[in-house]
């Protein structure tokens, strides 16, 4: 290596390691002395009881500090106001808790607690709140740099711009607006609007409407019992027992649902394993793998360079249009439209209710015929071959150029038509 890398390698190095201290704490730059100190930490607490009656509202502004909330089956207010701070001595840490104190305003309408941080030049220092107020309580919350976590409150609206949230127990809405850290909600009664990026969001036992704008992250949700919507990019997204209509979107991570209701999914280069829907599915997706099994209800799957592998499927409209990749489909029962281009494709269908029809160009097709019944069948491939393995001969088959079969013509039953392009089409018995 030559010197000037040697130098700049041990100058990231060094930037790193201090980045890390001052993250962490142990070490402290104050722009305004322009220097690194090493400082320690030093704590203060005070306690205090808000006499009734109280307002319906509790409004929270704080920075750089926790905030925490509990609801507690009794009519009292107690707050717990802790300072953290970091100075050299214990003499100038005594200095500034003696100026800092938490502010407190009480109306008919809110109880509305904050500091006066903002009179501090150098700062240096963390404040929590940790607060107990009668269950059902409304809550209104902007924090930065801290966590927040309340419990058994009620509607809540938490702003925290860096920091972790943790609800449970909300009797009512719920609005969130966070990022860089973690958010887990459980257990609300109301609806749930969640905003955050470059997190991780669990949202489970929700009773409203669940909507979640989010990128860069995963999203983890279980047991919601209305309409969920996902505005992602970026995002992973697992969910698990979604009764209500489910609608997605999202980038460049995989969708994994298990036991949904009316599900649409709009990704891009998204791997998906769906698993157990009871309605309608419809996927728009580009650049990847789609695996489907246990739907019931109409199946539509539309994407570039999709491949698709399905299984068990019954609905009475079944529609796939893909190219570039395979499509498989096992054990289904619609009527099924399939559309394929520069891709192969093999059906196993179960016995047929319905008809079958597949458009393909630069595709091979293999059918497995279902089960022992006749069902009419015309195939025909423009350059190509067509392999007929059943016991039954066809009825017709010419094979100049385009070779066209059919038989069973005179069956009253569901028909299967199949066309392709430049490959073949075989069919196989059972």
């Amino acid at each position: 290596m030559k010197a000037k890398e040697i130098i700049l390698l041990i100058f990231i190095i060094i930037a790193g390691v201090t980045f890390y201290h001052i993250h962490t704490g142990k070490i402290n730059f104050d722009w305004a002395d322009g220097f690194f100190y090493s400082y320690d930490e030093f704590t203060y607490e005070e306690t205090h009881e808000v006499s009734p009656p109280y307002p319906p509202e509790l409004h929270i502004t704080n920075s750089h500090g926790e905030i925490r909330i509990n609801g507690i089956d009794e009519n009292r207010i107690t707050i717990t106001f802790t300072k953290k701070i970091r100075r050299r001595n214990e003499e100038q840490a005594d200095e500034v808790a003696e100026d800092l104190h938490m502010i407190m305003n009480k109306d008919d309408r809110q109880l509305t607690l904050a500091t006066n941080r903002s009179d501090f030049r150098r700062k240096n220092f963390r404040t929590h709140f940790e607060i107990s107020c009668p269950q059902g309580m409304a809550v209104k919350l902007k924090n930065s740099y801290g966590q927040i976590k309340v419990a058994k409150i009620g509607e809540v609206d938490i702003t925290n711009s860096h920091g972790e949230v943790f609800a449970e127990g909300v009797m009512g809405n719920l609005t969130l607006h966070n990022s860089y850290e973690d958010v887990e909600i459980q257990d609300v009664s109301g609806e749930c609007r969640i905003n955050s990026r470059h997190s991780d969001v669990t949202a489970a036992a929700i009773q409203g409407s669940t909507l979640i704008a989010h990128r860069y992250g995963k999203i983890h949700l279980e047991s919601l019992g209305q309409d969920v919507t996902v505005e992602g990019s970026h995002s992973r997204v697992f969910g698990r027992d979604l009764t209500g209509p489910v609608e997605i979107e999202t980038s460049y991570d995989r969708i994994t649902l298990v036991n949904v209701g009316p599900t649409t999914i709009y990704g891009n280069h998204c791997p998906m394993d769906i698993d157990g829907v009871q309605a309608n599915l419809e996927i728009k997706n580009k650049y990847d793998l789609v695996k489907l099994s246990n739907i019931r209800g109409n199946l539509s799957v539309t994407g570039d360079s999709v491949k698709v592998l399905g299984k068990q499927i019954v609905g009475e409209s079944i529609y796939i249009s893909s190219s570039h990749q395979d499509v498989e489909l096992q054990e289904f029962s619609g009527k099924t439209t399939i559309i394929i281009s520069h891709g192969d494709l093999d059906l196993i269908p179960a016995p047929l209710t319905f008809p079958i029809e597949v458009k393909g160009s630069y595709s091979g097709i293999r059918l497995t015929w279902p089960g022992e019944e006749k069902y009419p069948i015309e195939a025909q491939v423009k350059q190509g071959n067509i392999h007929w393995a059943l016991t039954a001969e066809p009825s017709m088959r010419v094979e100049n150029g385009t070779s066209i079969l059919k038989a069973f013509l005179e069956e009253n039953a569901p028909g299967i038509r199949l066309s392709t392009t430049y490959d073949s089409i075989r069919i196989d018995q059972q």
